[in-house]
């Protein structure tokens, strides 16, 4: 392989995975990866069609994923039919559109107030990691049940899960933070467990535990561990990757951050999902092909593992006029960033109405919001990817 920059390899991923996939739409939309032994699939019709072909391509259970090695098996993700079903109720129990609507403010905005306060006054911050991430990982923990679990703990769990996840190298330093991770995860689930064990709660991991079972029955905890894992890792990470993503994308232009600071109330969900399809938080879904199957000129050989990057069909010209931009005003088209059913996010009311609180109460409260001119945003990732330094200023 070249070290031309669109080359498909994991570091080009990891720095700036999009003049990658810019290439691959347009020269092999379906190419295998030789770094994670999988076809990616760039383009968004194709990525719509292997994504509602659930008979074809499902959910990829293999061992030697590294699914597998970050959050177990099997999980919400890897999962079908009925027992998919089943576990995806008592998920969603506190998830609707109606449920969400009755918490989310109670939930968000004391927290939004905190971490916006505890800045305010300097005048200058990186946003990413002292306001959005900080409020999505404390309201998410708190819905889970870890309300005494310290923000810095719960930001290390999903980075050192997201870095597992993209550990092409097999760095062993990073297998190491991860066994940290998921030990000390496995440890505070369990006091969860036994908790709501002795008497059911009102925390996601309770529901988890009891939604759709036959009276009387609850899951066990070795049952439920490896869905627990996957909500952690995109449930703390995806709300505030998204708003800190949307933030970027309006800062970085500054009539539209003007609009944003005139009037946030009106804004700032356009600007959140906008920021979703621009840089897709959780880049890849993986698949595997129950037969052949030919799409765009490519057989996908029965037994592959399959990518769906939805961090590319969300940047795909044929979808979206000039999509490498962030335009909160663009017509309205569905992106893919919340994955495709039967495996649509469960979080995705919740994720919303997080994001556009956080993304009002910031453009609210931090008069003349900008980027730090001395200073560089930067972003990383393409399974997971966000901005992860969002150096900004106001006017304190």
């Amino acid at each position: 392989m070249t070290n031309d920059a669109s080359a498909l390899t994991s570091g080009n991923l990891y720095t700036d995975p999009y003049p990658v996939y810019a290439r691959l739409r347009k020269e092999a939309p379906v190419a295998f990866f030789e770094g994670t032994k999988e076809y990616f699939v760039t383009r968004y019709d194709d990525c719509r069609t292997v994504g509602a072909n659930d008979k074809i391509f499902g959910p990829s259970g293999a061992a030697d994923r590294p699914e597998a090695r970050v959050m177990g098996m099997p999980n919400v993700l890897t999962m079908s039919g009925e027992e998919h079903a089943c576990l995806r109720q008592g998920i969603e129990i506190d998830l609707t559109a109606e449920r969400v609507r009755s918490y989310v403010d109670r939930l968000t905005r004391p927290v939004v107030q905190r971490f916006i306060d505890q800045i305010r006054d300097k005048g200058e911050a990186n946003l990413t990691t002292e306001l959005f991430e900080p409020i999505s990982v404390r309201c998410i923990g708190d819905v889970i049940g870890l309300t005494e679990t310290s923000n810095d703990n719960l930001v290390e769990w999903f980075h050192a899960m997201a870095l597992g996840l993209q550990n092409v190298s097999n760095d062993q330093a990073v297998w190491d933070r991860l066994d940290a991770a998921l030990q000390d995860i496995s440890n505070q689930l369990g006091a969860l467990y036994d908790a709501a064990l002795s008497k059911p709660n009102h925390t996601l991991m309770s529901h988890v535990m009891y939604g759709g079972m036959p009276e009387g029955k609850v899951r066990s905890l070795q049952e439920i561990s490896p869905t627990m894992r996957v909500i952690i890792l995109g449930g703390l990470q995806e709300p505030g990757h998204a708003a800190a993503n949307a933030c970027a994308g309006l800062l970085s232009n500054a009539d539209q951050a003007k609009v944003m600071a005139e009037d946030p109330t009106a804004h700032a969900l356009r600007a959140f999902d906008e920021g979703l399809r621009w840089i897709a938080p959780i880049g890849v879904t993986p698949r595997v092909a129950a037969t052949d199957f030919e799409i765009a000129g490519t057989t996908i050989p029965a037994g592959s593992s399959v990518a769906i990057v939805m961090g590319s069909a969300n940047r795909d010209e044929a979808r979206f006029e000039h999509a490498d931009q962030f335009d909160m005003f663009r017509k309205k088209k569905q992106h893919v960033s919340f994955g495709f059913r039967p495996h649509f996010c469960s979080g995705h009311f919740l994720s919303r109405a997080m994001g556009e609180i956080a993304l009002q109460e910031a453009f609210r409260q931090l008069p003349n919001l900008r980027l730090d001119p001395d200073k560089e945003l930067k972003a990383k990732g393409w399974r997971f990817r966000g901005v992860n330094v969002l150096p900004a200023r106001w006017d304190a």
